[in-house]
This record gives structure tokens, C-alpha cells and sequence, in this order.
């Protein structure tokens, strides 16, 4: 009853000391209010394109996620983006909170919006699409909308150069078989499937996800990766950080018999920005490109 108490008067101390925020006619921030703006940026790819947008200095803290660029990792952290209290955010008086589209708990918009922040929770469609339409939606926000058109068209440009390269390279090729990995358990292989991150990179580098009919992140199973038989495996950095890490991987029950396992062709990507929507977005694909680029000519493999 007491800590009900206290988060009620913490609560109605926050909505009085709470300043007032109106759009212009547009609703658009005029440069005055962005200026003041004190964000909370929640989730990865969210800090990683206010940072890209030349709007670091409105930031006031992040969760724990956002780690790059190095300068993110140097700010407060709250928590795991999904797991936010609602009081360790109202603790930095902050204007705007600006989350990835797992943001929470569920309470946590509504007590926010209560207490006078600005809640922008982001829808994902987990590719460049989805990565342009983010960056456009925070760009008019922070009133930085010519920042997010050039950074828009610089990040196509990047994807369109890489994807031309890439089905040179592939010309009169049999398609390469991909499985990214997250994660490794008695039961099998938590592997990236549809509608995610690491579906739109191997869709623009020409490869074939054997994992493909899979809902979002899922535990595959050992009999469905055999059958499969994958040709390369990509794993998140976070998951091979031991030495040898990558070495057992290959003789993982589900792997050590496939072309990948056999070969142990392996390969690991930076976590955020291979898993999430990133600005980075181009710098994973040319990752990928790179990696495969042994498959179609044996002198550009170690091209990097």
C-alpha cells in the first residue's frame, strides 16, 4: 500500500512539473521545441537514427540496448527496452519517449502519456522499407526532415550498389541456402525466419532462408535443419563471444551434418545491426555479400 502511495504522489508531482508541448499548425516541431525536447530512447535502432539525425544532444537517457554509436553506451540506462518502470523514466523529466515497437510493459505508454510525455511507439516492417519509413516519422519529429532525406537516400544508394553487385555475382549461379542463428539449446536452434532482419538482408543479397516459413525468431529443430541443409550459417556476435565459440557451433547435432556444418562455413554479424533495423543496414548486407562471395569465385573470398 505504501509503494501504491508513493508512485501516486510521484505520479502527480511529475504531471504538475510537467511542461507544455503544442505542435505548430502542421504538426510539426518548430525548431525552439525541438530544441528543448528531453527524450528517452528506447530500443537499439531508435538511438541509432536520432544519433545518425544529428539529434544526440536531445537525448537524456536509453535502455540498455543501445549500445552504438560509442557515444550511446556512455548514456543512463533504464532497463531492457521492454521492461521499462515507469518511474526510472519520469526520473529524467523527460519530454518525448521514442520507442522500438516492443517498448514496455503495457502500462507504460498510458502512465507516461498521464504523467505528460510524449509517447511515439514504431511500427516494424523488418526491412529497407520499414528502416526508411522509421527514419522519415523521427526526422519529422526531431524537425530534422532534410537530415532523414539525405540520410534515406544515402543508406538506398548504399543498398542498390550492393544489391546490383551481388546478382552480377550470382549470374547463372545456383542459389546459396542461409540459416541465421541467435541462439542454441538442447531443443534446437532459435534461428531468424519471416518478417525479420535478417529475412530482408538475405532477400537483397540473393540468398535462399532455409528458416523462411518460420514466424519471426523460433526455436527450429534439429530433423528441420538437416533437411534443410543450409550452405552458410551467419550467427549473432552475442552468441559466439567464447573462444572457440564458432568451432562448436559446427558440431552443433543440428549442424555438423549439413554443407555448412560439414565445412563449417560460419560467420558471424554485429547483433544490433544485423537484427535489428539499423541505419548499419547496408554495412550487414555488404557483411553477407562478402561472406558468400566464396561460393561463386574462389579469389574474392577473402575480399573484404
Amino acid at each position: 500500500m505504501y509503494k501504491y502511495l508513493s508512485f501516486i504522489l510521484f505520479l502527480t508531482s511529475a504531471l504538475l512539473q510537467a511542461p507544455v508541448h503544442a505542435d505548430n499548425a502542421a504538426g510539426i516541431p518548430s525548431k525552439e521545441t525541438t530544441q528543448k525536447m528531453r527524450i528517452i530512447a528506447s530500443g537499439g535502432s531508435i538511438t541509432e537514427v536520432i544519433y545518425a539525425l544529428g539529434k544526440a544532444q536531445n537525448i537524456v537517457a536509453t535502455d540498455s540496448t543501445s549500445m552504438f554509436p560509442k557515444a550511446a553506451a556512455a548514456l543512463p540506462k533504464l532497463g531492457y527496452f521492454r521492461q521499462l518502470s515507469t518511474e526510472g523514466v519520469l526520473r529524467f523529466q523527460p519530454t518525448h519517449l521514442l520507442g522500438a515497437q516492443a517498448t514496455g510493459p503495457d502500462t507504460l505508454a498510458g502512465q507516461l502519456a498521464a504523467a505528460g510525455v510524449e509517447v511515439h511507439i514504431f511500427d516494424e516492417q523488418r526491412d529497407l522499407h520499414g528502416l526508411q519509413h522509421m527514419i522519415s516519422e523521427i526526422g519529422r519529429l526531431l524537425n530534422a526532415k532534410d537530415e532523414a532525406r539525405t540520410l534515406n537516400t544515402h543508406i538506398g544508394q548504399q543498398v542498390t550498389e550492393l544489391k546490383s553487385e551481388a546478382q552480377a555475382r550470382a549470374q547463372n549461379q545456383q542459389p546459396i541456402s542461409a540459416l541465421f542463428v541467435m541462439s542454441d539449446s538442447d531443443r534446437g536452434l532459435t534461428v531468424a525466419g519471416g518478417n525479420t532482419v535478417p529475412q530482408a538482408l538475405f532477400d537483397d543479397a540473393g540468398l535462399v532462408n532455409v528458416a523462411r516459413n518460420l514466424p519471426d525468431y523460433k526455436v527450429m529443430d534439429n530433423e528441420s535443419i538437416l533437411a534443410a541443409n543450409p550452405d552458410i550459417i551467419f550467427v549473432a556476435s552475442h552468441r559466439a563471444k567464447e573462444p572457440n565459440a564458432l568451432a562448436r557451433l559446427c558440431q552443433h547435432p543440428a549442424l555438423k551434418a549439413t554443407n555448412a556444418g560439414r565445412n563449417c562455413v560460419i560467420s558471424t554479424m554485429e547483433s544490433s545491426s544485423a537484427l535489428g533495423l539499423s541505419p548499419r543496414y547496408p554495412d550487414a548486407l555488404k557483411r553477407i555479400i562478402q561472406q558468400t562471395a566464396t561460393f561463386y569465385a574462389p579469389e574474392l573470398a577473402h575480399a573484404k
